[in-house]
């Protein structure tokens, strides 16, 4: 009885390490405008197709908000950038972060020079362009209630 339960036991602890995906929270397809909040999973599909294979998920990790607000005068325009991953299966593609206004001086990647707010993300040997379209609601001094922030986004497969 022993020999059965201790490879049982190995097999069940093994299997809870594996790397658990976000529940989506919400479905929207591919190649279209998507509004994903803080924390939010989305589940993207090729329009009408179901096939596991084609979806992919959407995990919005980090928004700051740093634009100069609509009723102020500012020095600097400010930005604002957003933090995500994209997963396909077990597989989680690295961050991917897009900024729109001005992309911060220190950025590896010059973007200065060219646009921040589109990036390319591989995951799962699947290449998808990610377009940043709007951060809203755009900051605003001394305005009611606005509501929770969210970005605007388009995940294209490539």
């Amino acid at each position: 009885m022993k020999t059965i339960l201790a490879p049982l036991l190995a097999v069940f602890i093994f299997a809870r390490c594996a790397k658990e995906e976000l529940p989506a929270t919400g479905r929207a397809h591919l190649n279209q405008d998507v509004t994903i909040a803080l924390n939010e999973t989305l589940e993207l599909s090729k329009s009408g197709d179901d096939n596991d294979t084609n979806k992919v998920r959407v995990h919005l990790a980090e928004l700051n908000e740093s634009r100069c607000p609509m009723n102020v005068n500012c020095i600097r325009y400010g930005n604002a950038i957003v933090r995500l991953w994209l997963e396909k299966g077990q597989e989680r593609s690295d961050t991917a972060e897009l900024v729109i206004g001005e992309a911060l001086p220190t950025d590896t990647r010059k973007l200065r020079l060219r646009s921040a707010d589109t990036t390319l993300v591989t995951v799962a040997n699947t290449q998808y362009q990610v377009i940043l379209k709007s951060v809203l609601p755009y900051p605003c001094t001394n305005c009611p209630d606005q509501g929770e922030p969210h970005a605007n986004i388009v995940v294209t497969p490539q």
